[in-house]
Parts: structure tokens; sequence; C-alpha cells
């Protein structure tokens, strides 16, 4: 029996692609690119990472969990610091959307709600499916894009539940991947929805209506594009039909209870920007809130200490854990500041709309493999220094790159609304890098178009 069990484990470990991530590995170590030799080791890993992630050489998240021992190895980070990232309170986030989707699941709540958007669209999957990404989209406006998705998620998964079907389809991909695309999307629209925009509205000076004004015409562009492009890609059935499901209230399901939980929580986390402060809590606030839902759902005995532990996705807490750790090194070795310093030279020697396409293009890439703000904070300051250096409006460059610190659709590890779309398992990682890759390139074209027209 062990031997058979090594054989499979061998099998699911794509040897080429492992091979050439070590190759690139030690190659960029021994051949110097920058005479920082931190942010070189930095590169090295980052590299390899990468090609583990894009190819899932072996799992995703054992390789954002190799991340820190190997960063300690290079003496990029001592040991404890380097673990440290795992406790980021955005991981206690994650956790309380976990038992919560796994409290509505349990109970059968997210296929309660999910009859309701039936009912909206009249029985028609296609519909439903819509109007669950413009809820997201709608939420995400208001709380955190994974706050948004943690909701929203559960709710996708039960109106999956009504059809019956066990295996991944073109539908459990349409809608799964389209929830997170839409808190990714729909993030952008108010200046207080995500840390990136925070920044550039700081950088930049904008009040609450100075930011809609210019974010929301992205969101119309851009969200409805979203669903075409998915639709194209997936090609869900759109005259697929929802039956109607008889819902028996069992008394002994504390409904009240949950929902009151639930309410609570969502209350909360909608209204961080103004109890925070009140509390004199500098950070981390939802994360907070999402474990005081944790302890409450446990007291209230709605689930089990078992139940709760099972519902973790410990293997996306790994991935993003990973994430996180891999954008401290490139910010903490100076390999993120060098890039962007390389960036800025293009200016130099290329048309203003090619350099603007290129720092939104970067902007996304750095999305994809460090945290958003880590990347908009150190992104945006040097935007507006150039802009200003250059005699350019501030806007045309900043903007758009604050913008783009949300628009990362490729990888699961790029955005927390991405891994919590992998964590369900109905997206495998090919088809997000696939349609993502698209979407990348599509909407940093229409940002750099959109905003060239209007601020140059």
């Amino acid at each position: 029996m062990e031997k058979i069990s090594v054989e499979k484990n061998l099998k699911t470990v794509k040897i080429l692609p492992l091979c050439i991530s070590v190759v690139l590995f030690c190659v960029i170590l021994n051949f110097p690119i920058f005479q920082n030799q931190q942010a070189q080791k930095a590169l090295a890993l980052l590299v390899m990472v990468a090609v583990l992630w894009m190819t899932e050489a072996i799992p995703l998240s054992l390789t954002g969990l190799m991340i820190p021992v190997v960063a300690v190895f290079l003496q990029l980070v001592s040991t404890q610091d380097s673990f440290k990232e795992f406790a980021h309170p955005i991981i206690f986030l994650f956790m309380g959307g976990f038992v919560i989707a796994g409290t509505l699941s349990r109970y059968g709540l997210d296929k309660i709600l999910a009859q309701k958007l039936i009912q909206l669209s009249k029985g028609n999957f296609y519909k439903a499916a819509i109007f669950l990404m413009l809820a997201t989209s709608l939420s995400a406006c208001w709380v955190s894009n994974t706050a948004a998705t943690a909701m929203m998620i559960p709710l996708g998964l039960g109106l999956l539940g009504l059809l019956k079907i066990k295996v991944i389809t073109a539908e459990s991909k349409f809608l799964i991947l389209g929830i997170a695309y839409s808190a990714n999307i729909g993030g952008v629209i108010t200046m207080i929805a995500s840390p990136p925009n925070a920044i550039g509205a700081a950088v930049l000076s904008l009040s609450f209506s100075e930011w809609i004004r210019y974010s929301l015409p992205v969101f119309l562009i851009t969200f409805p594009l979203m669903v075409i492009i998915l639709t194209f890609y997936f090609k869900p059935d759109k005259k697929l039909s929802i039956g109607q499901m008889a819902i028996v209230r069992n008394k002994e399901i504390p409904f009240k209870m949950i929902g009151s939980i639930f309410i609570f929580t969502v209350t909360l986390w909608m209204l961080d920007s103004v109890l925070a402060p009140l509390l004199n809590i500098q950070e981390g606030f939802n994360s907070l809130v999402a474990v005081v839902a944790i302890f409450l759902i446990y007291v209230t005995n709605i689930l089990n200490w078992k139940e709760i532990i099972h519902s973790v996705q410990w293997e996306v807490l790994l991935l993003f854990g990973g994430g996180l750790t891999l954008g401290m090194l490139i910010d903490k070795s100076g390999l993120g500041l060098l890039l962007v310093n390389e960036i800025v030279q293009l200016m130099k020697i290329v048309p203003l709309f090619l350099f603007l396409w290129i720092i939104i293009i970067f902007s996304i890439i750095m999305t994809e493999f460090m945290s958003n703000t880590a990347s908009a904070a150190l992104i945006l300051p040097l935007l507006f220094t150039l802009s200003n250096q250059l005699n350019i409006n501030p806007m045309l460059l900043v903007f758009p790159a604050t913008i783009a610190a949300s628009y990362g659709f490729m990888l699961p590890a790029g955005t927390p609304p991405n891994a919590m779309a992998f964590a369900t398992g109905s997206v495998p990682q090919k088809d997000m890098m696939k349609v993502g890759l698209l979407l990348n390139l599509l909407f940093s074209v229409i940002l750099a178009v959109f905003f060239y027209l209007i601020f140059y």
C-alpha cells in the first residue's frame, strides 16, 4: 500500500516544469543582473515560484509553503520573519469567510438565498448567475472584495447545488469565476473599497465623489465585458432552467441565530471605516470581525469545533500566505523598487500612450505576485513624483495604475477573490490563467485608452 501511494504521489509531480524552475533559479542566482545581491536573490525566487504556480508542477499551496523556507536559505529574511505573513490579518478574514460559508452550506441557507435569485431570474440559470455577479460587485463597493466574495461564494455554490451537478462544468466555472472577478471589478468603484484605492486617492488628494466620477465609468465598461468574455470562453447554457426547490423549515435548524450572526458580521464589515477609528484599530478590523464570527458560531453551537476546522480551506491559506511572503520579500529586498525604476526609464524612449499601457501592465503583473496594497504603496508615489517632474497630469498615470492594482485575474494568489474561487474546486487553474490573461490584456488597453483620452 505504501509503494502504491508513493507512486501515485510521484505521478502528481510534473518533473519537467519542476526541473525548469530549479534551473532558472540557479541561472538567475549565479548570473548577476542587479548590483543589489538581495534583489538578485529575490528575482531568482520570484521566477521559480512563477513557473511553479503557472505550471502546477507541485501543489500550489506547497509552493507557497516553500517560499519562506527558500528565503531563509537565501538569507533574505530571518526564520522568524519568514513565516510572519502566514499570520497576516487577511488570512483570518479568509478563515472567517470559509467558516461562514460552511455554516450556510451546513444548514442549506445558501440554497434558500439562491432560490430567491432564481425567482428573480424566473428560473433561468444564466440570468441568476449574472444577478449574483452584479450583487457581488455592488457589495464590493462598500466592503472589501474579500468580504464580498466570502458572502457571495456560498450563494453561488447553493445555486449550483440546485442544478444537482457533481462535476466541474461550464456553468460552474462561469459562475464561480464570475463572482471572484466581479468582486475585483466592483472593488474599484469607491475609494474606501480597497487599500490601493485609498492610497491612490490620498496621493491624488481626491474626494469621495471625485473618485467615483472616474471609477464608475471604468466599472460600467469592464463589468459587462467581463460577463461577455466569460460567456464566450465557457459557453454556459443560456437556456438552462433551475427547478424550484421546496424549502423545508426544520425547527431544529437555528435559522434566526445564523441569520443574526451573518447580518451582524456583514454590518460590521460595511461599517469598518467608521468603527475602526472609533475603536482606535489601525488595521485588520475586518479580520477581527471574522474571528468574532467564528467564536459566535461555536458558542451558539451552530457548528462544533470539528465542523469549523473542516470548513476551513487550509490549502488556500497556505497558498495566500506564501503569496504575501513573496510580496514582502520583493519589497524588502529592493527588487520592487528596482523594477519600478527600470520601467520609469522607458518614459525617455517610448510614446506617452505606450508608456501608460506599460505602467498598467506592470501594475497588474505586480498584483499577480504580491499584495496589491504593497504594490500600490510602492508604485503610486513614484508615478506621482514622475508626473510632476515631467509636467504631466498625475491623474493620467496614478489613477489607472491604482485601478490596475485590483485587476489581476490570472493566478489564485493574485487576489483574495481569485483564491476563494479556486478553493471551491470549481475552477481549474488553467482556465483561470487563460481567461485571466485575456482580461488582463483587454482591460489594460481599455484603461490606457480611457484615461489617455480624458487626461491628456
